[in-house]
Formats: structure tokens, sequence, C-alpha cells
């Protein structure tokens, strides 16, 4: 259930990013096709560098504070590897700068946690 999320969010919050100034689609011709790769790449990431909690509404503050820096961090790497990408094959996503990045991973990561939230949540085999 929260690998739905997490990809619905990663594709959501990417094309929330887009939105922001210095984040450009590169190949205009056929402009759906620039969000396969780079989504391909978030998605493939964040599977193997799992950095989300496993229960957002009952995680304590400090351990949740930290997995969200952890993930803007890792978020904003992406950003930049999807667009160094963009830069050699002619296609995809394309960042200005750190701090673009730095905003757009920011993007992606609240709307993936705030769609953790608004989702039902996992029961427990405790419950």
């Amino acid at each position: 259930m929260y690998k739905r999320r997490r990809v619905l969010g990663t594709y959501l919050g990417m094309a929330l990013a887009t939105l922001l100034p210095g984040v450009s689609v590169v190949d205009y011709d056929a402009r759906w096709l620039g969000f396969v790769l780079p989504g391909l790449v978030f998605v493939i990431l964040n599977q193997l560098i799992h950095t989300y909690p496993s229960d957002i509404r009952n995680a304590p503050a400090i351990p949740l504070l930290v997995l969200a820096a952890i993930g803007i961090v890792q978020d904003t790497l992406i950003w930049l590897l999807v667009s160094w990408i963009a830069s050699k094959t002619g296609s995809g996503i394309h960042v200005d700068g750190f701090l673009t990045a730095l905003a757009a991973g920011a993007t992606v990561r609240v709307t993936v946690l705030v769609l953790f939230v608004l989702g039902p949540q996992p029961v427990t085999e405790d419950s």
C-alpha cells in the first residue's frame, strides 16, 4: 500500500516540481516522454534507498525529522542525477542549480509524505 503511494507521490511531486523556476523539460516534442526516464530513476532509487517511516502517524518527531532531512538530501541528489542524465541523452528534466534541485527535492519529499498521511494506515498484527 505504501509502495503505490510512494510511486504516485513521486510522480505527482515531480510534476509539481516542474512548475518551479529553474526546472524544465528538455524534450519538448514528446513532453510526457520527458517524465518517463526521470520518473523511473526516482522510483527505482527511492525503492533501493528506503528513507520513509513505516508508520508516519505514530512516528516520534525527532526520527521523523531526521528521515525527512535525509530524504530531502536524497531527492536533491536524484534531481541532480536526473539533470545530468538529461544533459547526456537530450531528453528528460533539466535543473539549473543546487538550490533549485533542493527545492525540487523538498517538493517531491513533502508530496510523498502528505500522501502517506492522507491515505489509510497499515494495520499491525498487534491490533
